[in-house]
């Protein structure tokens, strides 16, 4: 049990993951937590700074309106739908029923300008 509790204390007493402001983590304006994946953040239309997209995704939810058949997804480019699934008798199967364009199109926010290409192998 000694081993379990060492390696528990230096895992939660990690300088490194206990001071997260020295690596300059934005905080969500909405939920005041530090966003670690900034390249998935999305432009919070208030302050225009980076927010967690499922708080953005929950925030849309509460502000509309939805059917027991109807979800909030990412459509691309900045913005969401509100998407109608139909059964399998009709055949549109899938009908976006409203299009929130939520961040600019044209406009990149400076915070997304200053993050560096993420590249894969």
């Amino acid at each position: 049990m000694g081993r379990v509790n060492e390696q528990n204390r230096r895992k939660y007493n990690n300088p490194r993951r206990n001071n997260r402001e020295k690596y300059d983590l934005p905080k969500c304006p909405v939920c005041e937590k530090y966003i670690r994946d900034v390249y998935s953040a999305v432009s919070y239309s208030v302050t225009q700074t980076p927010a967690h997209f499922n708080c953005i995704l929950n925030e849309l939810k509460d502000a509309n309106e939805l059917k027991p058949n109807e979800k909030i997804c990412y459509l691309g480019s900045g913005s969401f739908g509100i998407v109608q699934f139909r059964g399998p008798e009709s055949p549109i199967r899938i009908f976006i029923r409203k299009r929130i364009q939520y961040e600019e199109k044209d406009n990149n926010p400076e915070w997304r300008e200053k993050l560096p290409l993420k590249t894969s192998l």
